[in-house]
């Protein structure tokens, strides 16, 4: 019988791993949870980059519409495009965007003084590090249409241009 003992544990009688073969095994599984877990991490980032510059499209719409209304003032009281002057905006809050700023400044052409072309930087903080993202729009050169149909109630002269 000891012979029979002898040849069965020489066959691998009881099957098993290594202590080696587990170790390779979890440093194998080890390395393949981490990179999923970088992946991920990756994947993170680029969804909030994209979330916040989808947050500024929708925050671009809104300085157009407020630099159209509160930007736009009459130097002389006319209504005529060549006196009208441009307030710069600068670090207005964003509202429903916490942490995001907007700035508008307007920048005009000797070729076209009729438009402006108003540039629209927004600023706000992506895991700890200030990104700023800008933004043009022609604009034409005239006063809110509240002030203009205000203006010619007034029986001031209509804004032709």
């Amino acid at each position: 019988m000891t012979e029979l003992a002898t040849t069965r544990d020489r066959a691998g009688g009881e099957g098993g791993f290594t202590l080696a073969e587990m170790l390779a095994a979890l440093a194998i599984l080890l390395f393949g949870v981490t990179a999923l877990l970088g992946a991920l991490s990756a994947s993170i980032n680029q969804r909030r980059s994209a979330d916040a510059m989808l947050e500024f499209s929708t925050l671009c719409d809104y300085a157009v519409q407020k630099v159209q209304q509160q930007a736009v003032r009459s130097s002389t009281g006319s209504s005529l495009p060549f006196d009208l002057d441009f307030v710069p905006q600068v670090d207005q809050p964003a509202p429903g965007f916490p942490g995001m700023t907007w700035s508008a400044n307007a920048i005009v052409d000797p070729d076209r003084p009729d438009l402006w072309l108003v540039q629209i930087t927004a600023s706000w903080l992506d895991e700890g590090e200030e990104t700023r993202a800008e933004f043009f729009r022609v604009l034409p050169r005239q006063l809110p249409l509240r002030d203009r149909v205000l203006s010619f109630r007034a029986g001031g002269e209509p804004d032709t241009r």
